[in-house]
């Protein structure tokens, strides 16, 4: 406006240009601001609905992380009290007939010697899945008396030295922040059977202060920390962490073996948290 003014030979007043140049200025400050503040509340709407989103998802998978124990527990006990009771009254009437049996019957002596053997391994497999699905002693005894049976376990089967140092203090918790602590080692121990070929692992337990501490380390072949090596095990981890709102902290690399700390609030060990994700600190060691 104020060149085409110009080009017409007009004259136009110094402070005419200053109070076009003023209410332009107004005019888009004005504009600015409006348009800032609708996508600043865009935004907030937008946050709003990613961390209901997030708690929902928090919230659901801590809803299924204890029905899968609930399940694990009814279907730990069918087998040790159904199946295994039944296997045991199989054994004790072959037993009695092996008994009953003439000297001269050796055909079938043997034959109900190999019936009453296989009974007894199918018991003993039977009672093995009945402890890995949801060991009794975890409930009956503690923490530290299952992880210990656990530990044993691992190492018959995969023949890794695992050494176990536990203070006791886990026992003092609710029920749900024993189960949850004892699936993170169970899965941690999984994880490094699976993948790290290493030969030794060092598991501790205890309370520091107000908090209490899993370590878990490995001599095995590491990893680089990323996003994406995450496997499934370390997200269920991950997870149960969240529900306790505790800290994860993963430390690897190639040939140094695979570090895992979890710090978690004694006040909340036992408690659902379905609203906060874990604290996950990948790092390189």
């Amino acid at each position: 406006m104020l060149a085409l003014i110009t080009a017409m030979g007009l004259q136009i007043h110094p402070f005419i240009y200053l109070w076009v140049s003023l209410y332009t200025g107004i005019a888009v400050a004005v504009l600015t601001f409006t348009l800032t503040i609708r996508l600043d509340r865009q935004y907030r709407v937008e946050q709003e609905a990613a961390i209901g989103a997030k708690q929902d998802l928090q919230r659901l998978s801590a809803r299924l992380v204890a029905t899968q124990e609930q399940e694990r527990q009814i279907l730990s006990r069918e087998l040790h009290d159904q199946v295994g009771q039944a296997l045991t009254a199989i054994k004790i009437d072959v037993a009695r007939a092996e008994q009953g049996l003439q000297p001269s019957q050796t055909d079938l002596a043997e034959r109900l010697c190999r019936a009453r053997q296989g009974a007894e391994d199918t018991l003993e497999v039977i009672q093995r899945m009945s402890m890995l699905l949801r060991p009794s002693m975890l409930d009956d005894l503690g923490l530290s008396a299952a992880l210990g049976w656990y530990v044993k376990q691992f190492a018959a089967s995969t023949s890794i030295r695992v050494s176990l140092n536990d203070d006791g203090s886990a026992d003092s918790l609710p029920d749900a922040g024993k189960t949850s602590l004892y699936r993170i080692v169970q899965e941690a121990l999984t994880n490094c059977a699976r993948h790290s070929e290493a030969r030794s692992i060092q598991v501790t337990l205890g309370s520091q202060n107000d908090r209490y501490i899993v370590r878990i380390e490995d001599d095995g072949k590491g990893f680089v920390v990323t996003r994406r090596a995450r496997g499934l095990g370390l997200i269920g981890i991950e997870e149960r962490v969240a529900g306790m709102g505790g800290k994860l902290d993963l430390q690897s690399s190639p040939g140094a073996g695979t570090k895992i700390m979890v710090s978690i609030p004694l006040r909340r060990a036992g408690e659902a948290h379905p609203g906060a994700a874990p604290e996950v600190l990948p790092t390189s060691a």
